[in-house]
């Protein structure tokens, strides 16, 4: 299927044909559809276009989790909310199902490639880097979008999957801020984005104390870790506390790694578990993380400090 593309001023529009614009619940900006087919695929992300704003806006995209879907994280995280506040656009791709010949659902949950080697991801782990790079490409043709902010956040598979992005093509990203996920792939390459780290203590899928073996919706191939994907960031790299922005009872969980070309920041939250933290599924809120990974990505000064570490 052709992508279709279509601009008006101030706005940005991405969509299939025929597909009009509808508003997202509560805000005033508009939602559209961006479709491409990739090896006969049909792909398919949600765009969240924040009203009144004339200059050109920062791109976050989000990836969901296993089993879940752009819209879905989209409630999840309340990203959108955050988006028309902040001004920028917010991006939600879906993935493909385990089995794409059936429709997504409880038996046959979606989930990026993200190295696990789960499903169909598995078997044609180029589909999604295809997908996500004809995604980003159409949105730089805007007029209106910022073409060097262009961030990436990911949650559990989602962040699996931007922590394989990161190494893969880091070319189409700036900063990167995972929640829940580990890295699947063996790189060799080293990072060059920097990063922001959430994890939960009591998270059972995602563990930050102990290898990680198996996992929902299909067997992986290998094992990894939360510690082992942290090494593969921070080698040898000076760490300090770091706690700017955090509530008070978190300053002490926060550390910073000062990398030569890049900065790690590893948050794990102690009463957390396999939630999008302070979001719709959180019953702990410990903390805010659509607020807090958007100041990272986005906020100057909270960047500058960053840098002056």
């Amino acid at each position: 299927m052709r992508i279709t593309l279509t601009v008006f001023v101030s706005l940005l529009i991405l969509s299939c044909q025929g597909t009009l614009p509808v508003q997202s619940d509560g805000l005033p900006g508009e939602v559209r559809e961006f479709t491409t087919s990739i090896q006969d695929q049909k792909r398919k992300a949600r765009i969240y276009v924040p009203a009144g704003y004339e200059k050109k806006l920062p791109v976050i995209v989000l990836l969901h989790g296993s089993g879940s879907d752009g819209a879905s994280v989209e409630i999840q995280s309340g990203l959108s909310g955050a988006a028309q506040k902040k001004g920028f656009i917010a991006v939600y791709p879906d993935a493909l199902p385990l089995d794409p010949t059936r429709p997504a659902g409880a038996t046959n949950p979606r989930v990026w490639s993200d190295g696990s080697g789960r499903g169909f991801a598995g078997e044609h782990p180029q589909n999604d880097i295809e997908f996500l790079k004809k995604l980003i490409n159409s949105m730089k043709k805007e007029s209106n979008v910022d073409s060097n902010q262009i961030h990436l956040v990911g949650f559990s598979n989602g962040g699996s999957m931007s922590f394989r992005l990161a190494r893969e093509i880091p070319e189409y990203f700036g900063r990167i801020a995972i929640v829940a996920g580990v890295s699947w792939i063996e790189s060799t390459s080293r990072p060059s984005r920097d990063l922001l780290y959430i994890t939960g203590r009591q998270d059972p899928v995602i563990p930050p104390n102990r290898k990680i073996e198996q996992l929902p919706n299909g067997n992986v191939e290998r094992s990894t870790s939360v510690s082992s994907t942290l090494l593969q960031w921070i080698d040898r790299c000076p760490s300090t506390a770091y706690g700017p922005g955090l509530p008070p009872d978190l300053r002490h969980r926060s550390v910073m790694f000062n990398c030569t070309d890049y900065r790690v920041q590893y948050l794990e939250l102690p009463r957390t578990g396999h939630v999008w933290p302070g979001g719709a599924d959180d019953p702990t809120a410990e903390l805010d993380a659509t607020s807090y990974i958007v100041r990272f990505l986005l906020d100057r000064k909270a960047q500058a400090h960053l840098l002056d570490r």
